[in-house]
């Protein structure tokens, strides 16, 4: 008797202890789970991160795009414009 009631509490501890360590993982998911700003890239109208690496600064603004193609096709038209 003394055995099962033994083998109850380690098991119950084991159970506290996986359960504790699990909910960590959850809380650490949710706060790198951080909104990113979106904006939208001129050339095509999709919508891209700033943290995109296809940028343009044109005189004091920054232009983002999703590809180098939409960044190229940009720079193209604003020298045709100017």
């Amino acid at each position: 008797m003394l055995k099962l009631i033994l083998f109850i509490a380690l098991a119950y501890a084991a159970y506290a202890l996986f359960k504790r360590s699990g909910n960590k993982e959850v809380e650490q998911k949710s706060e790198s789970d951080s909104p990113v700003e979106l904006v939208k890239d001129p050339s095509c109208g999709t919508f891209v991160e700033k943290t995109t690496n296809y940028k343009v600064k044109f005189y004091d603004n920054i232009y983002y795009f999703c590809s180098e193609e939409c960044r190229q096709k940009f720079i193209k038209k604003m020298k045709s414009e100017e």
